[in-house]
């Protein structure tokens, strides 16, 4: 049936196409026809263009997007006896339903296989996407725009921007794309979006800079905003201007239904190449750090430090032994400035501070008491998440951390997530925090949280443990509101949900 439909619409096709010939050719064409066979107006011309660029665009940037493909790997665990179980686990299971729980069994199972988009970026076959494509994958292969199936290498993934870079072995030059620079793109500027949605490979898309420097809970870098539509397996793809250079990484989407709702996030891809090119060097991402709490600026914050406008960032608290504290920072600073570069609100002030070099030393613009005066900071290198979060929450001028205090307020505890648990629990999912307790009728009960969920990421990003759980948590609060992706087993299936829980309020 669906070959016949075909058919008959190519015939009709065919006979108005036949038609329209007819009548140009007779003269007897007038009105419509005759205007679209004449010159274009100019508004038309100007359409044709935008259509041809497009066109080119996309002729151009095609053959160096890929379809990537993953394979999760094995993971092997034990299933414990009963006197082994995690306490809560006990009163919260039972015996009931876990066999013999007096004996030790091995147990595997795979992690789940996946799909994205990448992009390659040099001649000999390196190929970026995001870290999220090929999280936990055994096996990633990498489809080319002609079909051919390569596995991939991969040289360095780094969680904290999502950002993986991947090789494959080819015997020629292949087709990829510039980088270019999002500092140039502006609001309004078009971009086109390519990816494999839903795994339908080489797909293009639309649409225009919406926002930059666009925040999202749970995440400390910026975004490229844009209205091109972004779908599940567009995640790793490039976002490009109409020179046909990338100036993003398709990532996430901000989205109430699940779906594209027509806010798609981007990673900057001057964010990207500083990335990038630590992986393929070194493996690993050396980050910068200062050691300070900070707080946004808005209207009545900045009336009250005397600023004329709500900008920069005003530093609440100083990490004891840092590089911060060692350069004289105070509680009550305001930083404008940081090597030149204007401060405008705590993301863009991490995004800054990032990538300063470690160990070299820079000025940072400060407000003290109504005057503005210089300090000299010597870049740290960041420390993990664990001892980031210990320097941070061990601080003896307070006794507990904003972190803590939104459990507090979610009237919920948890605790590592591990294997054993996972399995337990009958997940799928091995990393993130398991809820152990809530309170019945508080804030996390009428949210819909049960104890033996997983909260498995915070907005997009991936949570490991309890530390990063805080740390996601502590920079959320800024924002008033937290999106925590859950996970369950409802006893037929492994289910995930997204949960917007707002803070500050019962």
């Amino acid at each position: 049936m669906k070959r016949i439909s075909i058919q008959v619409a190519t015939c009709c096709l065919a006979v108005t196409i036949a038609g329209i010939g007819v009548l140009l050719q007779s003269g007897t064409g007038t009105g419509l026809l005759a205007q679209v066979a004449g010159p274009p107006s100019p508004a038309l011309a100007k359409a044709w263009q935008l259509s041809d660029a497009f066109r080119t665009v996309s002729r151009n940037v095609l053959p160096a997007v890929v379809s990537i493909q993953t394979r999760g790997r094995v993971v092997k665990t034990m299933s414990p006896g009963g006197a082994d179980l995690d306490p809560f686990l006990r009163g919260l299971l039972g015996d009931s339903g876990f066999g013999d729980l007096r004996e030790q069994r091995p147990r595997e199972y795979r992690a789940p296989s996946g799909q994205g988009s990448g992009f390659i970026t040099s001649a000999d076959g390196v190929v970026l996407t995001n870290a999220h494509v090929v999280a936990d994958a055994e096996q990633v292969i990498v489809r080319l725009a002609d079909g051919r199936e390569f596995s991939a290498e991969k040289l360095g993934v780094d969680e904290r921007a999502d950002i993986a870079v991947l090789r494959i072995d080819v015997q020629e030059r292949l087709p990829f794309l510039p980088l270019g620079n999002d500092d140039d793109m502006d609001i309004g500027d078009w971009v086109l979006a390519f990816g494999s949605p839903f795994g339908l490979h080489r797909s293009v898309t639309q649409g225009i800079i919406s926002a930059k420097g666009r925040g999202l809970d749970g995440d400390d870098k910026e975004f490229l905003q844009t209205d091109a539509a972004i779908n599940p397996g567009n995640s790793g793809g490039p976002l490009v201007n109409l020179r046909g250079e990338v100036i993003g990484i398709n990532t996430a989407i901000s989205t109430r239904s699940g779906g594209y709702d027509g806010v798609s996030l981007a990673i900057p891809v001057n964010l990207v190449k500083w990335v990038a090119q630590q992986l393929e060097n070194e493996g690993v991402v050396r980050r910068a750090y200062v050691g300070i709490q900070m707080q946004e600026i808005n209207a009545a914050l900045a009336q009250q430090l005397n600023l004329r406008v709500p900008e920069g960032v005003v530093v609440t608290d100083v990490v004891p032994d840092s590089p911060a504290d060692r350069a004289g920072f105070n509680t009550g600073d305001v930083i404008l400035e940081v090597n030149g570069r204007r401060i405008r609100n705590p993301l863009n002030m991490m995004g800054v501070v990032e990538r300063l070099t470690v160990g070299d030393a820079y000025r940072i613009l400060v407000q003290r008491d109504g005057r503005e005066q210089e300090l000299r900071i010597v870049a740290g290198e960041r420390p993990g998440a664990r001892e980031l979060a210990r320097r941070r929450f061990e601080s003896p001028s307070r006794s507990a951390t904003d972190g803590a205090k939104v459990l507090e307020e979610l009237e919920a505890a948890v605790q590592q997530l591990t294997p054993s648990i996972a399995e337990q629990l009958g997940l799928e999912e091995t990393q993130g925090v398991v809820i152990t307790e809530i309170r019945r009728g508080g804030r996390a009960d009428r949210l819909g949280l049960e104890p033996g969920m997983v909260i498995a990421a915070v907005a997009n990003r991936p949570i490991s443990g309890v530390d990063d759980l805080i740390e996601a948590l502590e920079i959320s609060r800024e924002n008033g509101r937290i999106l925590l992706l859950v996970k369950k087993n409802t006893g037929r299936a492994n289910v995930s949900k997204f949960i917007s829980v707002p803070l500050n309020s019962n």
